[in-house]
């Protein structure tokens, strides 16, 4: 018997907001998307979509979000990024807002 992909992938553990100091150079790694599956095996892709994307890099592989711009809190201080998995017939999207701080600490989640 073969397994069917008949589920979508499923984000986990995946906060709904991130804090980020407005300091961090280009190329800083934000986060890194996870997802599951029950679908096994299965090879996730990660696409970003939102107004804000061009400030942000996800590697449609590993998941990894990075920064391709410096962000100022001044000019704008929360970004939404919609975030969609793709195991190539199932799609699953989740809403991560970006809000950036003063703080040089950065709140990280990975």
């Amino acid at each position: 018997m073969l397994d069917r992909n008949d589920s979508p992938p499923s984000f986990s553990d995946m906060p709904t907001e991130l804090f980020i100091s407005e300091d961090l150079p280009i190329g800083h790694v934000v986060t890194k998307v996870r997802t599951t599956d029950p679908d096994t095996p299965t090879r996730i892709t990660y696409s970003l979509f939102g107004d804000d994307v061009n400030k942000f890099n996800l590697d449609p592989e590993t998941g990894v979000l990075s920064l391709t711009e410096v962000l100022d809190r001044e000019t704008k201080a929360k970004h939404k990024l919609f975030i969609q998995a793709s195991d190539g017939i199932q799609k699953a999207e989740t809403l991560l807002t970006v809000i950036v701080s003063i703080f040089k600490q950065q709140f990280l989640w990975i």
